[in-house]
């Protein structure tokens, strides 16, 4: 017979997947951290920390990501006000 408080909600890796997907958090931090930069790739490690129900659940790559620079849009913002021009 349950109280007033609810059993505390036990989290598995299928569970935090399904508080992701649905959106089921009350904040969320996004962090891509640029660990190298290599002649034509990136090393980059991503991580998310999100809030559930008054509990924060970390989830950060076990690996680093090579990206290649190729795969990356390149634009001229000159002064930061306005996009200048694409950058080929």
């Amino acid at each position: 017979m349950g109280g007033f408080l609810d059993a505390k909600e036990v989290l598995t890796r299928e569970r935090v997947k399904e508080i992701f997907r649905n959106k089921e958090y009350s904040y969320l931090e996004e962090k891509v951290t640029l660990l190298e930069v290599q002649e034509d790739s990136f090393l980059v490690k991503v991580s998310f920390l999100l809030q559930h129900k008054n509990r924060m659940i970390a989830i950060e790559e076990k690996t680093p990501l090579f990206l290649q620079f190729a795969d990356f849009k390149v634009e001229d913002w000159g002064e930061g006000v306005h996009k200048v021009a694409d950058i080929e």
